[in-house]
């Protein structure tokens, strides 16, 4: 393995990618506040015009209260007369026109306007006059319609019933000039807000303005950004480029205000102050730059000297895996360079360590070659039995049959393991197993010559080669030997333990055999033996393989049906024996092979059992036979149950109550429409662990039924520790009822006993009408067979239900 990426180079650019975020982050935050500093300084002076404009109002509207105050008390006599006031309104008109920028003065008594009757009163004015008589208070109003104005009304003392006001208009020039003057702004001028054609907000100039000042502002409208809003220009103000200036409009809404809400348009240059900002931003960003590039010039100086060790250590180091000690010691003296200051760091520890190592580990190479050499003989002997092992066993067998050809011999050569052995270390352990096969060791040995050589192969396996064999009856009185050896009980830990062995036995006087030919046929002789339920010796035969072959072809067909879906389930049904009412199916494999045709089970089952395909073949029968049951519920048979055939492998997996919950769960069926079926000899073999799976199946929901009864143990008494909801009887009973007294009476004492026992009895095979009659007679509860009907082929079970079965109950057929 070769570095791409050292792991200071990664260090570095990890180093580097936190300074140019911290970098990044800080610029960011600077830059940030100073935006927000500037629209801080924007609102704060947008509230200080505010301010302005309310002041210059204020001092504008006394000045003129003041003015009307003074003219109306010119002279003593006349203050009280409407008509006094009138002329004095009328002298004075063009002076205030040309001092105050008074546009009109009305004089309002009890008839209206009493100055000047050619003019009509606004009904905004109107309304003020009419408020200001009734609060007696002075009135302010602008009103705008194409140019906005300014009303201020006036009470004044007479002797009249109706208070007089005086009502001044004046334009807005005063106010805005005095704005200009004591703010320094760019522009100042009223505005209203309007909608153009298209339904756009647009600003109108409302206040009186050059033609100069007119396109210039018509153009700052032009450039407020696109999307602006009133409401912006109000709060914080826009910006707006125009003639290399950058122009900063707001609006100020004005109080007491009649028409299109006038407001004061205000414009600031700010170029300066944008140029100020920039120049902070850039200010920022180069400092910023100028930081990371020292930050990473001085990182990398510092690190880089760290990269080019560490390297160095990752290439010395695979020399010392490889052990090439000498180019290890030249490619560190090469490297090693005196250091500028004697500081011990981490790396220095580490290549100290990697040159201490390399003399260790070129010191344990010379070692090892010797322990190899002891290692290598102990690889030949099993270390719990002290017998040769199967690479010893080889070995002699190669020797032994080298030596046939000259001797004119036999070899014989005996597979042999120890029946149900499994069974003591599930239940004792592994110590006790072990000792176990300690003692089974010694009772093979003690049969053999000294020539002979016992062997443990593996697990609860043992070979014995046989050599100078000078004929057949040699190695049959050996196998007898080493039976008898095991007649007596095996004593472990005050345990007596009755073990038997099954021997496959193969011969051979070719020198051409081959060790792992010779180890094969006695294998598979020695499943033979085992076949004879044990304490049992085959001789190997050339049919023995042609069996085998047959087997393994057998499952591999198996193994490619099950994927080409050439497997199916058949449906017997089952019926109440009294009523014919249809209570279930019992699920029956089949096998269409597309070239040899329907397959019997009873051909393939029986070969396929001892294989690893067999479990899930069983499986595919549970998921298909539950996948029945939903279509079957969907169809209106809800209350339909199917028995599914369990064998001893699937029995005694597990795993097989969650696969059967998942099942049901998955095909939303209920649990009491499934019905396991096992049989008596599944049962007895281990009564106690086949009583608590059964508990465990029970209680999930579903049933259990006890299939061919009566075949096997034919016991009763077993069968009340053991919780199952029916008992078959089997075929080979039902069948002889109607011609054999002793059949009849045991099919009525079991159908009894079990009856009484509180199980349901179901009698299978059953084919002619007498013997349905015997059955019903012998108050059988549930029956099948050919007489009601063969199994159904799942293709068509929808079929033959329409036809056989009416309201629930089954139909003889026509």
């Amino acid at each position: 393995m070769k570095v791409k990426v050292s792991f200071t180079t990664k260090t570095i650019i990890t180093l580097l990618a936190m300074v140019l975020t911290v970098t990044i982050v800080i610029s960011a935050v600077l830059i940030k506040e100073s935006e927000e500093r500037v629209l801080l300084q924007q609102t704060e002076s947008q509230i200080n015009n505010q301010r302005r404009v309310q002041l210059f109002e204020e001092i504008l509207h006394n000045r003129m209260i003041l003015l009307i105050d003074i003219i109306s008390h010119k002279s003593g006599t006349q203050a009280n007369s409407l008509e006094a006031l009138e002329n004095t309104l009328s002298d004075l008109n063009e002076y205030l026109t040309l001092n105050f920028q008074v546009e009109q003065i009305y004089l309002f008594g009890e008839q209206g306007v009493v100055n000047n009757t050619n003019i009509k009163a606004t009904e905004e004015v109107t309304r003020l006059v009419e408020t200001t008589r009734a609060t007696f208070e002075s009135r302010s109003l602008l009103y705008c319609a194409s140019v906005c104005t300014h009303y201020i009304s006036i009470p004044i003392m007479t002797d009249t019933n109706t208070v007089p006001v005086i009502v001044v208009s004046a334009s807005m020039r005063e106010l805005l000039y005095l704005f200009s003057r004591a703010t320094d702004v760019h522009k100042v001028a009223i505005v209203q807000q309007a909608e153009d054609a298209l339904g756009k907000t647009q600003l109108v100039i409302s206040s009186q303005q050059s033609a100069a000042n007119r396109q210039y502002l018509q153009r700052l409208f032009e450039a407020l950004p696109e999307g602006w809003s009133v409401d912006a220009l109000i709060t914080q103000g826009l910006l707006a480029p125009l003639d290399d200036k950058q122009l900063l409009m707001s609006l100020l809404p004005f109080n007491h205000a009649t028409g299109d809400h006038p407001y004061l348009l205000i414009v600031q240059d700010v170029t300066n102050k944008q140029l100020q900002n920039a120049q902070y931003r850039y200010v920022v960003i180069s400092t910023a730059t100028a930081l990371f590039i020292v930050f990473s010039f001085l990182i990398y100086l510092f690190l880089n000297q760290y990269r080019i060790r560490l390297l160095g250590v990752s290439e010395r180091l695979p020399m010392l895996a490889e052990h090439k000690f000498d180019e290890f010691y030249a490619v560190t003296a090469k490297r090693r360079k005196a250091p500028l200051f004697n500081l011990t760091d981490e790396l220095d520890v580490v290549e100290d360590a990697a040159n201490n190592l390399a003399r260790q580990l070129e010191s344990f190479d010379g070692q090892m070659a010797i322990n190899t050499a002891k290692l290598e003989k102990m690889a030949m002997f099993d270390v719990l039995t002290g017998l040769p092992n199967r690479n010893m066993l080889t070995f002699q067998i190669e020797k032994q049959l080298d030596g046939t050809a000259k001797e004119d011999q036999l070899l014989a050569l005996m597979f042999m393991d120890l029946d149900d052995f499994k069974k003591v270390n599930d239940s004792h352990g592994h110590d006790v197993g072990d000792k176990l096969l300690k003692a089974a060791a010694m009772r093979i040995s003690r049969p053999l010559r000294e020539t002979d050589i016992a062997s443990r192969f593996g697990g609860d396996e043992f070979v014995v080669l046989l050599s100078h064999i000078a004929n057949k009856q040699q190695v049959d009185d050996v196998a007898k030997k080493l039976i008898d050896e095991f007649k007596e009980p095996i004593i472990v830990e005050g345990t007596s333990f009755y073990v038997s062995i099954s021997i496959g036995i193969a011969i051979t006087t070719h020198s051409m055999a081959t060790p792992a030919e010779l180890l094969r046929h006695a294998d598979i002789a020695m499943y033979e033996a085992k076949e004879k339920k044990g304490a049992e010796y085959r001789v190997y035969d050339a049919t023995m393989n042609q069996k085998v072959m047959q087997k393994v072809e057998l499952e591999s067909e198996a193994r490619e049906a099950l994927r080409d879906n050439q497997f199916s389930l058949a449906l017997q049904p089952q019926i109440e024996m009294q009523t014919g009412k249809l209570v279930g199916f019992e699920a029956l494999l089949r096998w269409t092979h597309p070239t040899k045709g329907p397959i019997s089970p009873a051909d393939f089952i029986p070969l396929l059992e001892s294989t690893s395909f067999m479990l899930e073949l069983d499986y595919w029968v549970v998921t298909r036979a539950t996948y029945l049951i939903k279509e079957l519920k969907n169809s209106g048979y809800g209350d339909i149950k199917l028995a599914i055939n369990l064998s001893a492998g699937q029995f005694l997996d597990p795993n097989l109550p969650d696969f059967l919950q998942q099942q049901i769960i998955n095909n939303e069926i209920a649990p009491e429409q499934v019905c396991l079926e096992l049989t008596e000899t599944v049962l007895v073999s281990d009564i106690d662990r086949a009583t608590s799976i059964m508990r465990t199946i029970r209680e999930m929901g579903c049933m259990i039924a006890i299939d061919d009864f009566g075949t096997g143990y034919s016991s009763l008494s077993y069968l009340k520790s053991l919780p199952a909801d029916f008992i078959k009887i089997d075929r080979s009973f039902v069948a002889n009822i109607a011609s054999s007294a002793d059949d009849r009476n045991i099919v009525h004492s079991t159908i009894s006993m079990v009856s009484n026992m509180g199980m349901l009895v179901i009698a299978e095979g059953i084919e002619t009408p007498e013997q349905y009659e015997l059955l019903c007679q012998f108050d059988c509860h549930i029956g099948q067979g050919y007489l009601i009907s063969k199994p159904i082929p799942e293709a068509d079970v929808w079929d033959v239900l329409g036809h056989r079965v009416n309201l629930g109950y089954w139909r003889e057929s026509a």
